[in-house]
């Protein structure tokens, strides 16, 4: 049974970053998520599993300073969910504006 729900966890998570990509208001890359993180524009971070140690703890680190929820994203960057983007990053800093 767990693989099952494992593979359903997936494909929600999936089909969540897909409508998020959809909306536009997504920031790509490391720079640009240390950016939103550091303004409090983010309001989520998805990091890949082949992050290298240092840039996820920094990563989280800011994270928690800005109380910004953190989700470790079980793939690689090759393997998360297609990108209307040239150049593929390690991960993704999901938010907007604060009105």
């Amino acid at each position: 049974m767990a693989p099952k729900k494992a593979k359903k966890t997936a494909d929600s998570i999936n089909s969540r970053l897909a409508l998020v990509m959809k909306s536009g208001k997504v920031t790509l890359g490391y720079k640009s998520t240390l950016k939103s993180l550091r303004s409090g524009k983010a309001k989520l971070v998805i990091i890949a599993g082949n992050t290298p140690p240092l840039r996820k703890s920094e990563l989280e680190y800011y994270s928690m300073l800005s109380k910004t929820n953190v989700h470790h994203f079980a793939g690689n960057n090759v393997s998360t969910p297609p990108v209307d983007h040239p150049a593929k990053k390690l991960l993704r800093g999901f938010g907007g504006s604060k009105r």
